[in-house]
């Protein structure tokens, strides 16, 4: 079962922006479970402009085999808790995670 998370945070100033991309390409490289790698794929972007954003800024979608690795990356990820320790003085309000089992799939 595929479990996919998207991330949304409003960071205000665009340099932060760019320091928690930087967090995140070292978060792919360096998460590791076991000493294994255990995220399958991490994507983060700018947010574009449009109304529906609601402010948010940043945009991440992390995909894992399954909920017992999601579960590893909130609690124990020590790769994770090095990026939220960045994050959090960077970013205002909350921020938004949902998470869904990977129904349907269409690639092009």
């Amino acid at each position: 079962m595929t479990i996919h998370r998207i991330t949304l945070f409003n960071i205000p100033k665009p340099d932060d922006v760019d320091i928690l991309l930087a967090e995140y390409r070292t978060l792919a490289q360096e998460a590791k479970k076991n000493s294994e790698p255990y995220i399958v794929s991490v994507q983060a972007g700018r947010t574009l402009p449009d109304a529906r954003t609601k402010g948010y800024t940043l945009a991440v979608k992390t995909t894992f085999r399954n909920m017992d690795d999601m579960n590893f990356y909130d609690h124990d990820c020590e790769a994770h808790k090095r990026l939220k320790s960045v994050a959090a003085p960077k970013r205002h309000g909350d921020v938004l995670t949902a998470y869904f089992e990977d129904v349907v799939g269409l690639a092009i």
